[in-house]
């Protein structure tokens, strides 16, 4: 029974307590010695054996004592089975615990500065399972050696052993697989934190690009609330909306800055984003999912988007979704070639060509959210970067599943909106 990520007590007081009962005191004691030398030898200092096997080989001896006194009172055989003979081996089993226990928190005061109250508090429950099973496994034994003699013993601690030792390489697995786990995680949020450095370098270029890919997420999260999508679903959306932006790095400076319109070679860059952003996240662990949605996001459902032409049946539902949202800020935020739509404008213009470029559904739901909203929501100043990364770093430990890429229907003519 581990007790704390230094202390393990476990199932080493069976031959101790079946020696205290047919071997007497001194082998009772020896063999607590062994037992706890050996459990502690293998897994930690020389000072921890020692100190583990005195622990043992005292809480053996008083085990011992309290064995030895309600003989002598009941005055049972050790040789015939008896109700006397196994209620003294469940007061020596449970003695043996108890001092053991005692000493243990004793340790952990001096060694590791743990309150001995705190340790009882926190260990009483598993002590007491764990007391409780192993007691009654060592009367079944010692009914059995009393009725059938050794070999009998010997013949069931073959399949006891070995279920033992499967247990503990379970544990160990256990212990393994949470372990990959934890360096999964990890793993994650450094890609995350990774593609989020990616965006804010970005934004030192175009200052336009944080604040931008926040209200997307932003307008991204709600709506995957609003559609009640599968938890998996909503934070790859919220992430790409986060991350929609990145392929923009690798555009020219030019391009980002350009105060005038852009022409035909501007938009050749501009047009190659989506695909190297897509392209960056997907060499990342467990993105291929949010890849897929930023690749998508800037086709339109006519086939007029970039960077495929792909039409409505082959661009995935999220990222019609991200689409929505980022034509939707897009409008409403100034640019350095055009000036703010208000809030009111930009759903018209939506509105003009839902069920076109880009999906109504998406469109309408977008405006309901709207609806209720204060200028801040609106305009996408409620919340920042940093407020939406978080958001995502902390959502990213509780996804594990890939994406089901979800494919629509619709028709599609003209997009005012690319960003």
């Amino acid at each position: 029974m581990e007790i704390s990520d230094r202390v393990t007590l476990t199932a080493g007081n069976l031959p101790i307590v079946l020696a205290i009962m047919f071997s007497g005191w001194p082998m009772g004691v020896i063999v607590a010695f062994a037992v706890g030398a050996w459990g502690a030898w293998k897994e930690s200092s020389v000072s921890v054996a020692i100190y583990n096997a005195a622990n043992y080989g005292l809480s053996a001896f008083v085990a011992s004592l309290a064995f030895v006194m309600m003989q002598q009172s009941w005055g049972f055989q050790l040789d015939e089975l008896s109700a006397e003979l196994l209620m003294s081996g469940a007061v020596a089993s449970a003695v043996f615990e108890v001092s053991n226990m005692l000493l243990s928190s004793v340790g952990m005061r001096v060694k590791y500065g743990r309150s001995i109250k705190a340790f009882w508090l926190h260990e009483t429950w598993p002590f007491l399972r764990s007391l409780a099973v192993l007691t009654l496994v060592a009367l079944v034994v010692a009914a059995l050696y009393v009725v059938a003699g050794l070999i009998a013993v010997v013949l069931l601690f073959i399949p006891l052993f070995a279920s033992q030792y499967m247990f503990k390489l379970l544990v160990r697995e256990k212990q393994h697989v949470a372990k990959q786990k934890e360096l999964s995680d990890q793993y994650l949020e450094m890609n995350i934190g990774l593609a989020a450095a990616m965006v804010v370098l970005l934004d030192s270029k175009d200052e336009y690009t944080a604040q931008h890919s926040a209200a997307v997420a932003m307008y991204c999260r709600d709506m995957a609330a609003g559609l009640s999508l599968p938890e998996e679903e909503a934070e790859a959306l919220h992430l790409a909306g986060l991350l929609h932006d990145l392929g923009k790095v690798g555009t020219p400076d030019a391009v980002l800055r350009k105060t005038a319109k852009l022409d035909d070679e501007d938009w050749d860059f501009l047009r190659q984003h989506p695909e190297k952003g897509a392209e960056v996240l997907s060499h990342l662990a467990n993105y291929q999912d949010v890849a897929d949605i930023v690749r998508y996001h800037h086709e339109r459902l006519d086939g007029s988007g970039y960077p495929r032409g792909v039409t409505a049946e082959q661009i995935p539902e999220l990222s019609k979704i991200l689409a929505v949202a980022d034509s939707y800020h897009a409008m409403t935020s100034d640019r350095p070639y055009r000036d703010a739509m208000s809030s009111f404008e930009a759903m018209n213009e939506l509105r003009r060509i839902g069920g076109v470029t880009l999906d109504k559904r998406y469109v309408e739901l977008l405006a309901q959210i709207l609806r209720d909203k204060d200028l801040a929501y609106r305009d996408g100043s409620s919340t920042d970067f940093m407020v939406e990364y978080e958001r995502g770093r902390i959502n990213l430990r509780m996804r594990g599943r890939a994406l089901a890429d979800i494919s629509g229907v619709g028709q599609a003519r003209e997009d005012p909106a690319a960003s």
